[in-house]
């Protein structure tokens, strides 16, 4: 029979596992070490370049400033003021010419409900430098005006209808009447001419015909034509 006597003062223990565990542990922290700090500098690099960012573009916004108080400065100048008016006025003339009644007027009857009439136009210009509408309608309740306001609304000339005030009055059969005043933006779309459309005998519509001069001078009226002012006075 053998038995085993372990006669030394402290007992044989193997620390390899643990020397391995701390090693990993070691790695482990290194790597996590080398992590943040690569991280860290990444910030700092991006702090920097918004830093930088920043700086030019308070430096830019600085720059913007001065030139818009040079242009101020430039526009308040009489001369320059003078034109700035004249241009204005020459463009509100041209806005003006522009705008066909004719065209406004039929844009008008295909959204005109039937029991609304319209009392007065006003053709202007806001301050977005767009054509504008000052239109006063008047029915015998608010049912057709409703009905304005929603055709202005949908309708591709017409948009933004505001009223700006609303009143009841009576007509001379002492009738109550319901009127409106409102501003609606107008955006007219005239036809475009028909290019292949040729005057007779074949000549351009694009030229004026000549007269001649027997065709200038007028015609004597024969005595089954009427003139017009025996129209007049037969009415």
């Amino acid at each position: 029979m053998n038995v085993r006597f372990n006669l030394a003062s402290h007992p044989y223990e193997n620390l390899r596992p643990r020397y391995a565990l701390a090693g990993m542990a070691l790695v482990l922290i290194a790597v996590l070490a080398a992590l943040l700090v690569g991280r860290e500098r990444q910030q700092r690099a991006e702090t920097r370049s918004i830093t930088q960012q920043m700086a030019r573009f308070d430096q830019e916004m600085r720059d913007l400033a001065r030139e818009q108080s040079e242009l101020d400065e430039w526009l308040r100048r009489p001369e320059v003021q003078e034109i700035r008016d004249h241009s204005a006025f020459l463009n509100s003339l041209i806005l003006r010419k522009s705008l066909s009644w004719t065209r406004m007027f039929l844009d008008l009857e295909e959204i005109l409900p039937d029991r609304a009439q319209v009392t007065s136009i006003q053709r202007r210009t806001n301050r977005a430098r767009q054509p504008e509408l000052a239109i006063s309608a008047t029915a015998d309740n608010m049912e057709p005006l409703v009905e304005l306001l929603k055709n202005l609304e949908s309708s591709s000339q017409f948009g933004s209808p505001a009223v700006q005030s609303q009143r009841f009055f009576s007509d001379k059969d002492s009738k109550t009447l319901v009127a409106i005043d409102l501003q609606t933006l107008y955006r007219q779309v005239l036809p475009e001419p028909d290019p292949d459309s040729t005057a007779p005998d074949g000549e351009d519509a694009s030229e004026p015909a000549e007269l001649s001069p027997e065709a200038l001078s007028p015609k004597p009226l024969s005595d089954d034509e009427p003139s017009l002012a025996r129209r007049e006075g037969g009415l």
